[in-house]
């Protein structure tokens, strides 16, 4: 039986890999996509707007997602309207407390199962595995398919699209070099419809900006501690 899931937890599940009990990316990747994901799926519910370049909050009721829940409550108590990179970088300081929630979720969805060992007998340490692979397997396969027969109707698998892109996760999609030039061709076309809400542009391109500042300062201190 196919399951529900939000954007959230669908990158969760593109990011994790499909036997070992981590993720496919590094943890800055990971960290940035996640918080992205997160804005992605308040816009997709409708509760967050963008005006004048700023993530603004639109009514409705309180989400039942603690996660959506308590973003959304940061963004209500904002003394101004803030930029999507703003939220991005503040979102993804907090991203192992919202990771542990999401894959909380997804255990009770029976996707995902927890394993909490203790390393030395002190150092507490969680790792998470599959339950099954159907689930992730299939989700790969709509996506795939989203993108490379894309028409210019652009719904949820766009903003998914974008964050694979950003994340640099092409790879879970297909490793033929060929099919992977298309794919990257096909999501830069996607994310430069004019159909794309503004708020998904912006909030993936924070993505790539956190993720490269993010990259370029470990670069740049690992190359000072060789020094």
């Amino acid at each position: 039986m196919e399951k529900t899931l939000n954007t959230s937890e669908k990158f969760v599940l593109l990011a994790h890999h499909p036997e070992k009990g981590r993720l496919v990316i590094p943890r800055q990747y990971f960290q940035y996509g996640l918080a992205g994901a997160i804005l992605l799926d308040l816009c997709l519910d409708g509760r967050i707007g963008i005006d004048n370049g700023r993530i603004t909050p639109k009514p409705g009721k309180t989400p039942a997602d603690p996660v959506k829940n308590e973003v959304m409550q940061m963004i209500n108590d904002s003394a101004r309207p803030r930029k999507a990179g703003y939220w991005v970088r503040k979102i993804a300081f907090r991203y192992s407390r919202y990771m542990r929630q999401i894959m909380t979720v997804l255990t009770g969805k029976r996707i995902i199962r927890i394993e909490e060992t203790m390393v030395l007998g002190i150092i507490p340490w969680r790792r998470s595995y599959l339950t099954e692979s159907y689930t992730r397997s299939n989700l790969i396969r709509q996506l795939k398919n989203d993108i490379l027969v894309y028409r210019g109707n652009p719904g949820d698998s766009s903003a998914l699209a974008g964050l694979v892109e950003a994340c640099r996760m092409r790879r879970i999609l297909s490793t033929d070099r060929e099919e992977l030039k298309m794919i990257k061709s096909q999501i830069k076309r996607i994310l430069n419809d004019n159909q794309i809400s503004d708020i998904v542009a912006q909030t993936i391109r924070q993505v790539q900006a956190a993720i490269i500042a993010s990259v370029t300062t470990s670069v740049a201190a690992s190359s000072a501690g060789r020094r």
